[in-house]
């Protein structure tokens, strides 16, 4: 089990509408090892009779959206829960609090080597774990780096945040990036509509694909039951990673 850590809160910013980015600096260790796609837990106090019951303090956990090779910060991209215990802390820690930490933990991460095409299929802040994964895919050798599909589910344009960042990250490995929206503006021009229909209308024109399925915990479920119905292997070719707000 990874032992506890230390970080202090450099900065907070809200991005999009009840979208905030958390960047915690490391204290102890002053760098953490983890691999994209992994998650910290964050001990989050609680208030009242039941705070700390036993000396146990509730944690939460978030994806790590900063890159693997700059573990001296870590960057969080959360869903702020109006009247959240963990969202009101976040948001009302001042700058300079040190939290504890444990991690990294989680096994949603990238296959070593991809025979096929590579699919992130990611809805809100679930793009997040994506971020670093699509980074860790920049190092290796051009020759060795699969084609890359990227499908973000969202509802609506205001909900859209660090769009320039994941259009760069996309565009250093060629990836194609597609946004859906499903109450989409008059003026969108991009996908409409949920991503599960989009991405299984790509399925017959993908060449052996692994897929990296991450966000709403029901898209998970329908999409990964769609595609094994549809012949994908469940074992060797889906990888998940639930977020639960």
């Amino acid at each position: 089990m990874p032992g506890p850590l230390t970080a202090e809160l450099s900065a907070r910013a809200v991005i999009a509408h009840g979208i905030a980015e958390l960047t915690f600096t490391m204290r102890a260790p002053e760098r953490l090892v983890f691999r994209a796609g992994q998650f910290v837990s964050i001990g989050v106090p609680s208030s009242g009779p039941t705070a700390e019951v036993a000396g146990t303090v509730p944690r939460r956990s978030y994806s790590i959206a900063s890159q693997s090779s700059a573990g001296d910060v870590l960057r969080f991209i959360i869903r702020v829960i109006p009247e959240g215990k963990a969202s009101d802390y976040l948001m009302e820690m001042p700058l300079g609090t040190t939290v504890s930490m444990t991690g990294p933990h989680g096994f949603f991460v990238l296959d070593a080597v991809h025979t096929g095409d590579v699919v992130f299929g990611a809805t809100g802040t679930g793009i997040a774990a994506v971020m670093p994964m699509l980074g860790e895919l920049a190092l290796r050798p051009a020759r060795d780096r699969p084609r890359v599909l990227i499908l973000w589910g969202l509802r609506q344009q205001s909900d859209i945040f660090a769009r320039d960042e994941i259009e760069r990250l996309a565009a250093a490995i060629d990836a194609e990036l597609a946004i859906h929206l499903t109450a989409p503006g008059p003026d969108w021009t991009g996908g409409r509509g949920r991503i599960t229909p989009a991405l299984l209308d790509r399925l017959p024109r993908l060449q052996a694909p692994t897929f990296y399925l991450v966000g709403n915990g029901a898209m998970i479920t329908e999409l990964k039951r769609e595609l094994i119905s549809r012949g994908v292997n469940r074992k060797t070719q889906i990888r998940t990673e639930a977020f639960f707000d």
